[in-house]
């Protein structure tokens, strides 16, 4: 039997005030798992999403991994991985879908496009569940998190900063899911935010 989930004013309230901790951490640094040589977002690190992006969209399905790793910088740039945090009370594909839309559709994403302050590839799958692969011009989506309020509805990972094998395995399965799935769930649509 499935369990019931909670919707109480309660635990929305305990949801809202996690969400809103967790902004205010990434924004002050506190907590911070970036890596400490990393600064604020620079012109070399907008160079690298620029040409990141440059590469990704003009032939999708011929670039590699080592294209992505050999244009990566741990101390200009950084990965995050996102899981969407209320993926068990999605009741269907179109929806789960829109929220993928609305979220890189949001007013403040226009900005951090111009500036190549971040890509991102996100999966929705056939579980309902979504999760992508971010990369950010600087140490953390902190400048994300402050264009975009609908972040407060995921969890964001660093994967990383070092390009080390396990991060290189775990960033190469949702940026290019093997024969359409992703943790044994079939990918069932994708967006790209370049």
């Amino acid at each position: 039997m499935a369990e019931k989930l909670d919707t109480s004013p309660e635990e929305e309230a305990i949801k809202d005030e996690a969400r809103e901790l967790m902004t205010g951490l990434v924004g002050s640094g506190a907590g911070d798992q970036t890596n400490d040589s990393a600064g604020a977002p620079t012109a070399d690190g907008a160079d690298i999403i620029k040409a990141w992006k440059s590469k990704y969209s003009a032939a999708p399905e011929d670039t590699t991994m080592e294209d992505f790793w050999s244009l990566y910088d741990p101390y200009l740039t950084s990965i995050w991985k996102m899981v969407y945090d209320e993926a068990d009370s999605n009741e269907n594909l179109k929806e789960t879908i829109g929220f993928v839309e609305d979220l890189l559709a949001q007013p403040g994403m226009t900005q951090l496009k111009k500036d190549h302050d971040c890509w991102c590839v996100v999966h929705t799958l056939e579980n309902l569940g979504i999760e992508g692969v971010w990369l950010f011009n600087g140490p953390d989506p902190s400048k994300l998190f402050a264009a975009n309020e609908d972040t407060s509805w995921y969890t964001f990972t660093q994967l990383g900063p070092e390009a080390i094998d396990p991060v290189k395995a775990a960033v190469a399965k949702i940026m290019m899911p093997i024969e359409g799935k992703l943790n044994g769930k079939v990918v069932k649509d994708t967006k790209v935010f370049c």
